[in-house]
């Protein structure tokens, strides 16, 4: 069965990069998609579009935007063969498709469902209508508690998605996408046969549910990791450094990274070769390769590659006006319907002490962004008299 996917000429903002080439779990689009479809026997073929497509047989066809995983492009094509009909993939609304924000994705909606650009065709009905293969992929969830005046509920729902589809057409998008990556495994643990997690109890030697996450890493090699750093259900790359006291739950990080003392991190991914300065708190964020943070904390943020976030920076997640975060995509206001999102870094931004960023902001790459000039001590002479210089380039993130 052959899988054909549509190429594009889109471009993730502020990155500049096609959605092919953009990282989930440090890990390209692109490669996750040829893994998957090789995994189930499909051979891909790359198309201009759908039109050129002679095949008499049974096949798929996709956009190259698409991240989907085994789970789901599994199911989506069984229950279309017993159907011997053309289809569309398309996910039940609900958690899911709200935390992937699913407003700035190219996707269709309906009031019962959201199609993504995902399609079979069958062989014996290649000119019919396409026929909705409805999944739900709120099977799982989790709850965080808050208070009502922050979330309007009892908590905060996030989902544990075991089958998953995003349309990568925004930052919101990508970031959503890792963050579905490493909440994955926490579904497939709780589908797991019973009898199977008595052996991984037995290998951890307790019942504690814990103790037996901790047990289930995946640590690459030559990784220099401190006897009082923490790690649980987490992914480690080779030549990586852990500080003491460093706490790590559920996160990705890259090869030859450097998480220093006292740091905490959870659901998060760092990439290659980044740096994360003692006593940071980072959560349900995006680090790409190479970039530097320094003594803070950071929440539901995404930065790209090589930038430099100081001491001092706050990049804010959340509104106090209690309205939803707003993002731009070409050139739109889109309200999110999430309360709780960041903001994208583009590459090789740089952010001094003080910056302040509101949520939902998207920084263009290269980027140098300093407090307002009179609060910046430029120069002291030698009687001690201080002068303030006006910088060229100086922007203000308001």
């Amino acid at each position: 069965m052959k899988a054909y996917m549509i190429k594009s000429d889109k471009k993730i903002e502020p990155f500049g990069d096609h959605p092919h080439d953009c990282l989930i779990a440090d890990k390209k689009l692109s490669d996750y998609q040829q893994d998957i479809l090789r995994e189930l026997e499909l051979n891909l073929q790359s198309i201009a579009d759908g039109t050129t497509i002679s095949d008499k047989d049974e096949y798929i066809i996709f956009s190259d935007s698409l991240y989907f995983n085994k789970d789901l492009l599994d199911e989506f094509i069984s229950e279309s063969r017993k159907l011997q009909h053309n289809t569309v993939c398309a996910i039940k609304p609900g958690t899911f498709t709200l935390r992937t924000i699913v407003r700035t994705q190219d996707v269709t909606i309906f009031e019962d469902r959201i199609e993504y650009q995902l399609y079979y065709v069958s062989a014996n009905n290649q000119q019919g209508d396409r026929i909705p293969i409805i999944i739900d992929a709120d099977t799982y969830h989790e709850n965080l508690p808050m208070p009502e005046h922050l979330c309007d509920a009892s908590g905060y729902d996030i989902p544990l998605p075991d089958k998953m589809v995003i349309q990568i057409d925004h930052w919101t998008n990508l970031w959503a996408a890792n963050m579905a990556s490493l909440l994955e495994p926490a579904a497939s643990l709780m589908k797991t046969p019973k009898w199977k997690l008595l052996g991984k109890a037995i290998k951890a030697g307790s019942l504690n549910q814990w103790k037996i996450v901790s047990k289930m890493n995946n640590i690459g090699k030559n990784c220099d990791i401190h006897p009082t750093a923490y790690i649980e259900g987490s992914v480690i790359g080779d030549n990586v450094m852990i500080g003491a006291g460093s706490v790590v739950r559920e996160c990705h990080i890259g090869k030859n990274a450097s998480i220093e003392n006292n740091v905490t991190l959870n659901f998060t991914v760092i990439g290659e070769k980044g740096y994360i300065a003692d006593g940071s708190t980072i959560r349900y964020s995006v680090i790409y390769p190479k970039t530097f943070f320094g003594f803070g904390t950071l929440s539901c943020q995404m930065l790209g590659y090589n930038c430099f976030i100081g001491d001092g920076v706050t990049l804010a997640d959340y509104r106090l006006d209690g309205r939803c975060v707003t993002v731009i995509k070409n050139g739109l206001v889109i309200d999110t319907a999430n309360k709780i999102l960041g903001s994208c870094l583009g590459n090789d931004t740089y952010l001094a002490a003080g910056t302040v960023v509101a949520p939902g902001r998207t920084i263009p790459n290269g980027t140098r962004v300093t407090p307002e000039n009179h609060d910046i001590i430029q120069r002291i002479t030698l009687d001690g008299t201080i002068i303030n210089y006006r910088q060229v380039n100086n922007i203000i993130v308001k």
